[in-house]
């Protein structure tokens, strides 16, 4: 999990999520198309689904496929060379449990706009969402997953991509991430499944012209005194730890000593976790994961801070008043 860093969208290029290499990353860019709820956009969305092979009747769980050739080629030209995972029935009983408990709204569109998804062994990242449709304003897509991770609870894989955030060092100081014993496929399905749904319904449309939200309410109300643009945010920060973290352009790896005072930081902004603040996509699909696993699955989230294996503190960033002033935004994922 080294040399990485967060990355956003770039058009008609792979959509990255969860910690590319550095030597993968695209511009930063808006690469969103919206579809129209009339009978015209409906009849466009049969169009594409129907060029490209899609049958939304088909059950996600029957979606598996191969990894798309130029999402292989990409990693081949950066030396790295995954292979295709063949999923066991226990694995299989994993993703279809992860589908299970999507949002409704998840549910829909992914139904209707994700082709296809694959496993790989000996991927660098965690996964990779990225449009297999052209030119078309009709978007869908395929996600790559890390097969690793079906053997993973979200604390375990949740604690492991936290630790990207500090310098491995000799300190005493321990951080770890207390999520619950969920498989982790539930968090990342989830968090991927959302850039779907952002991406194909144009929940965080950005006006090209001005550089600002588009006209529609949830992008504006979603970013309001938040974010100025895309990666730019407009949240007045009491403590500069929160915009230097490592997810952000020219961040640093903080000290392990430097610990209690980062998540201090963290739990006085609107931002659920560290890479929320990566993007407004990135927000969006922290956001409503850790929602969605605490608020309606009773699921804890607490970054826990011990030294010689004793706590000694912990934050819990879904608590925060900030934070919860966004959840009422979220109800829209569960009509």
């Amino acid at each position: 999990m080294k040399f990485q860093l967060s990355i956003s969208i770039k058009q008609g290029r792979p959509f990255y999520s969860w910690i590319l290499l550095l030597l993968l990353a695209p511009t930063v860019k808006q690469g969103f198309a919206q579809v129209s709820g009339n009978n015209g956009g409906n009849k466009t969305l049969q169009a594409v689904q129907a060029k490209y092979g899609l049958d939304p009747a088909t059950p996600l769980l029957k979606r598996v496929s191969k990894t798309p050739d130029d999402v292989l080629e990409m990693f081949k030209e950066a030396g790295i060379s995954p292979t295709e995972h063949m999923l066991t029935s226990e694995e299989i009983s994993t993703v279809e449990s992860a589908i299970a408990v999507l949002p409704p709204l998840h549910q829909r569109v992914l139904q209707q706009h994700l082709k296809s998804f694959s496993f790989l062994d000996n991927m660098p990242n965690t996964a990779l969402t990225s449009p297999v449709t052209g030119d078309e304003a009709v978007k869908l897509y395929h996600i790559t997953f890390r097969a690793g991770l079906l053997h993973q609870t979200v604390s375990e894989w949740m604690t492991q991509k936290e630790s990207n955030l500090f310098v491995e060092d000799d300190s005493a100081i321990t951080i770890s991430i207390q999520a619950g014993l969920l498989n982790a496929m539930t968090y990342i399905l989830l968090h991927e499944g959302t850039h779907v749904v952002d991406g194909s319904l144009h929940l965080l449309a950005m006006d090209t012209v001005v550089g600002k939200p588009g006209m529609n309410s949830f992008a504006t109300n979603f970013s309001k005194g938040i974010w100025k643009d895309i990666s730019t945010h407009e949240w007045h920060f009491t403590d500069s730890f929160v915009v230097k973290n490592r997810f952000r352009s020219k961040g640093r790896q903080f000290r392990k000593a430097e610990a209690a005072g980062v998540y201090k930081a963290l739990i006085r902004t609107p931002f659920a976790s560290f890479y929320s603040t990566a993007s407004w996509h990135e927000d969006l699909a922290e956001l409503i994961t850790l929602y969605h696993l605490t608020q309606k699955y009773g699921q804890p989230f607490r970054i826990i801070i011990s030294v010689h294996g004793k706590e000694i503190s912990a934050f819990e960033p879904m608590k925060s008043r900030f934070v919860r002033r966004r959840f009422r935004l979220l109800h829209r994922f569960y009509r």
